[in-house]
């Protein structure tokens, strides 16, 4: 396992750690770095596929695999970094309040997430152009969708 992955994930589980009790500013905002940092890693990993779906960039179906595998367990990593209720800290952050205010609809997102990336991950492996470009637009639109309803608008 990557060292990056093992200390996001030590990171993680610390500031769940936190949650039965009212954060202190420092886990609040380490909250929110661990928070960022999936998210950052999972449009690294997502901005290549968007833009070969797009025929912007040249196909290529390994990265499809590589980013694809990357993107399932990141996404499978969101309902851990979210977990940690900031809404008492005063935080610079896109999150709505209603990720906590109704965490079973905000589960139900994250699970479509990692269901479309688990799907991309299956038809990667088929090498079916088209097939891939169609499922990189369904785990695309989880994404949105999930920031249509959780998200601050830009």
């Amino acid at each position: 396992m990557n060292k990056f992955v093992i200390l996001l994930c030590c990171a993680v589980l610390a500031v769940v750690g936190t949650v039965a009790a009212a954060l202190n500013d420092d886990q609040a905002e380490r909250a929110l770095e661990t928070r960022q940092s999936v998210l950052k890693l999972m449009a690294w990993n997502m901005a290549p596929l968007g833009a070969m779906a797009r025929d912007r960039i040249e196909f290529n179906g390994e990265r499809v695999e590589i980013n694809a595998t990357r993107l399932v367990a990141l996404s499978e990593m969101l309902g851990d970094a979210f977990k940690p209720d900031t809404r008492a800290n005063t935080l610079a952050t896109e999150a709505l309040d209603v990720i906590w205010e109704q965490p079973d609809a905000f589960a139900a997102k994250l699970q479509d997430n990692i269901d479309a990336s688990n799907a991309l991950v299956a038809v990667a492996a088929t090498g079916d152009e088209g097939d891939i470009k169609q499922a990189i637009g369904r785990l695309g639109s989880t994404c949105g969708s999930c920031h249509d309803d959780f998200r601050l608008d830009d």
